[in-house]
């Protein structure tokens, strides 16, 4: 895989709205790369690599070193070289810090999809296929989305309060990198044996709530292809915040069923509502997961960002 520092269009139904988006062909395109989400696909990136020098695009590689350095990869690119797109090409988690980077820059995101879940990919209706990729780099509209916050740090799909943050945080990176989902799959299986609930307690545009487990999301899609807000439209600014109130194992096992049928608003004991602003105070320790990441423990803050992000998409 070439990772050294070198230079050298379908779009989702209702991602745009009604405006009007100019295509544009794109030269200067720098990518930042996790390299350990690289290598579950080398070859996927190696191949869109290849197919945008074959367009005659200038492109440049940077390599995370450590959590964070992608943000300042990001600015970093911005201030010394003004590319036209800047590409993370990573797991959410890298898109995340990328799009710190890039919050308030004129500067658009592109992704290349090398993660675990991709959730991001698949809310923009983007295939793990490189033509499809290369093309919407060099050519795809790029499009105002909304933002999360989440202790003041921006989230572009989720951010979980107890269960899947405690599932996040248990992950063992290196069993995240030998076995991907399997490594998800065995935290989450630990986590409910120890028994998923948590008596979560959070004031939610002022308004006093409890829940066992808790998600605000900023788009469709949950944990991969799961759509856990049908409605919700991630060029729409605006959090859907669910509510759990189950807490045994079995009322989380109807749950986690329901969302794999797309059913979850349906079930008894969820609540769902639009929120702006939500302060999570208690339980304090409970561990929180944002775009999944682990970000920290309660109390926190998630709120409706106030700054939008321009993001490529297939077009």
């Amino acid at each position: 895989m070439a990772v050294k520092r070198a230079c050298g269009p379908g779009l989702q139904p209702g991602l745009t709205g009604g405006s009007v988006f100019v295509l544009v062909r794109r030269h200067f395109i720098h990518i930042i790369l996790n390299p350990t989400a690289g290598r579950r696909k080398p070859h996927l990136l190696d191949d869109v690599i290849g197919r945008l020098r074959a367009a005659g695009a200038d492109v440049t590689i940077d390599l995370t070193e450590a959590a964070g350095h992608a943000s300042d990869l990001a600015r970093a690119a911005v201030r010394s070289s003004r590319p036209d797109i800047v590409v993370a090409a990573g797991g959410d988690g890298t898109i995340n810090e990328v799009a710190r980077g890039l919050l308030g820059q004129d500067v658009p995101l592109g992704i290349v999809p090398l993660g675990t879940a991709n959730v991001l990919a698949i809310e923009i209706g983007l295939r793990p296929r490189a033509e499809e990729i290369a093309a919407m780099l060099l050519g795809g509209p790029a499009v105002p989305v909304g933002t999360g916050l989440a202790g003041g740090e921006i989230f572009l799909m989720m951010a979980g309060i107890g269960f899947d943050g405690e599932i996040v945080g248990a992950i063992d990176p290196r069993l995240k990198r030998l076995w991907g989902k399997g490594a998800f799959i065995w935290a989450g299986l630990k986590t409910f044996a120890r028994g998923p609930g948590r008596d979560i307690r959070l004031r939610a545009d002022g308004r006093e709530m409890r829940a066992s487990w808790v998600i605000v999301t900023n788009g469709r899609h949950y944990a991969g292809r799961f759509v856990l807000a049908p409605d919700a439209r991630i060029t729409e600014p605006g959090l859907t915040l669910f509510l759990f109130k189950a807490s045994s194992r079995f009322g989380f096992a109807l749950v986690l069923a329901a969302l794999g049928l797309g059913l979850v608003a349906k079930l008894p004991g969820v609540e769902v509502l639009r929120a702006r602003h939500i302060e999570v105070a208690e339980p304090r320790g409970v561990p929180v997961e944002v775009d999944g990441d682990a970000r920290g423990v309660l109390p926190q803050t998630i709120e409706q960002g106030t700054q939008l992000l321009r993001l490529v998409v297939p077009g």
